[in-house]
């Protein structure tokens, strides 16, 4: 395994914009041969800047730089990258000439002419959503790579320029990666299910990542004899039903895989999660085939007034409870006339909970053909990843019941 290293530049990093790149670059990575061993994240300052790509060079065969490549005065990779390498910044005609004919300038303003530097000797890789290049630089045995910080800037440039050239360089061997992606196991769980899979495979690198009640498991390594996809093979058997995809499926895209390959449809009913169900739903194009809606009643008279749940049903039982769930869901499918329909009722917290009704208590229910059927969870966490779990949980849970 060669070793990487990321520098993430820009001061909200250091004031409290969370950081989630580093698995994004682990999984672009990995299949490439390389192993993250350090990612540091620097303020818009040119000597912090500078410090942490000399030192990230001197320990790592690979160094990415992402971020700091802009038009403002606070961007400034370029130059930090340019005094770590002791070299220049020159101007590039040909990237001026790019940016010319992508925004039909005859003339660049002074900020675009500014996104023409490069440093010496840098490779460039085009950037089809900005105007900042990204560069690659080699000395000796070592790659410096400078990206955007925007993803949906920097995430093109891997299968359109840098994993060849990355590959090139290092003269690296066939690698390959599989992305395995689990509900209704939690991080523990899961290693313990797959541990004999791992003793098995020594050769093979194994990276468990845990979600909100989700579990990736990513299995990378030389594949030239098929050893990667044995090991995804046994772990598949191993998850059973609690597989709901590869890659970058998630459980609302296993769910709508599963409606449109049936020519059913489904429905919601969401108190606690506040329409989160839906949301992740309808984030997927196309979800209109399959989804025809959901009713976010968060108080008991929309509970009632929406979907028809009975007074007496919320004197008795309250909102948080068997009954309750099962009466959503039914409503659910009887208001928008949906082969199927689930429903979330439940305590997310932080406060609001009680001996008998803990925070982060949550009821389920499914609604199809042959009646409902009710889940009863406690999550733990606060009021955001109780959220997440619960929205997870009954998208996969719906998922396994389409036939």
């Amino acid at each position: 395994m060669g070793k990487a290293e990321i520098v993430c530049t820009g001061s909200e990093l250091l004031a409290g914009k969370l950081n989630l790149y580093v698995p994004l670059f682990h999984e672009r990575l990995a299949p490439l041969g390389f192993a993250i061993t350090r990612e540091q994240s620097s303020g818009d300052s040119l000597e912090a800047v500078r410090d942490c790509l000399a030192g990230a060079l001197r320990r790592a065969d690979l160094v990415l730089a992402c971020g700091g490549l802009g038009p403002t005065f606070d961007d400034v990779t370029r130059q930090a990258a340019a005094a770590a390498l002791g070299l220049r910044l020159v101007h590039s005609k040909a990237c001026e000439r790019i940016l010319s004919y992508n925004y039909g300038l005859k003339r660049l303003p002074p900020n675009f002419k500014d996104q023409c530097l490069i440093v010496e000797g840098a490779k460039t890789l085009e950037n089809t959503n900005g105007t900042a290049f990204g560069q690659v630089l080699t000395r000796g045995r070592k790659m410096l790579v400078l990206l955007p910080g925007p993803r949906r800037e920097w995430e093109p440039m891997f299968p359109n320029f840098l994993e060849e050239e990355i590959r090139s360089f290092f003269r690296l061997p066939g690698q390959r990666q599989v992305k395995l992606r689990a509900a209704g196991l939690w991080e523990t769980q899961a290693e313990r299910l797959l541990r004999p899979v791992m003793r098995r495979h020594k050769d093979l690198r194994f990276t468990i990542l845990a979600g909100p009640g989700t579990v990736d498991f990513i299995i990378g390594g030389d594949d030239a004899r098929g050893a990667v996809e044995r090991a995804a093979a046994a772990c598949r058997r191993l998850l059973g039903e609690n597989l709901y995809g590869e890659g970058e499926a998630t459980p609302a895209s296993a769910l709508g895989a599963r409606l449109k390959a049936a020519g059913r449809t489904a429905a919601g009913a969401e108190s606690c999660t506040g329409g989160l169900a839906a949301s992740l739903i309808t984030d997927i194009p196309g979800s209109s085939a399959w989804f025809n809606g959901a009713a976010v009643v968060y108080s008991n008279g929309a509970k009632s007034g929406l979907l028809g749940v009975r007074s007496a049903t919320l004197k008795k039982h309250g909102a948080v409870s068997a009954q309750c769930a099962r009466e959503l869901a039914e409503g659910a499918r009887r208001v928008f006339g949906s082969d199927y329909a689930y429903s979330v009722t439940g305590i997310a917290g932080p406060d609001g909970g009680s001996a008998d009704k803990p925070v982060g208590l949550v009821y389920f229910g499914l609604a199809g053909g042959r009646g409902v059927r009710v889940f009863r969870r406690k999550f733990p966490g606060g009021r955001q990843f109780v959220r997440a779990c619960a929205a997870n949980f009954i998208l996969d849970e719906l998922r396994k019941i389409i036939k």
